[in-house]
């Protein structure tokens, strides 16, 4: 008897507009003249895990402090799989969606 829960079933492509939101938090983090590796890596930690892993809040991180960002980002580098698309359940994200979700 299987008794694991269906995963949930997730958009595997981003719209232009979050591909924009992405790459303008990580200019913002990470800017291109300061080193090329640091905004592409940030795009690509950003990327993978609104796309596969846990929806971010991408309005919200647009206008939000560097620094809070940074502390997402560096959350993700030590615990983001991008092999399999997995974080740990223990660990939560300040941008993620869920935390932003307006109250009804």
């Amino acid at each position: 008897m299987n008794t694991q829960a269906a995963p949930t079933k997730r958009n595997h492509v981003i719209s232009a507009e979050d591909n924009a939101l992405i790459e303008k938090i990580a200019a913002r983090v990470a800017p291109r003249n300061s080193h090329k590796r640091a905004f592409d890596l940030a795009c690509t930690i950003l990327t993978e895990c609104h796309r596969l892993c846990r929806p971010l809040a991408l309005q919200q991180m647009a206008t939000a402090d560097a620094d809070q960002i940074r502390t997402d980002l560096s959350t993700l580098r030590q615990h983001f799989d991008i092999g399999s698309c997995t974080l740990p359940h223990t660990v939560n994200l300040r941008f993620e969606a869920r935390f932003w979700l307006e109250k009804s």
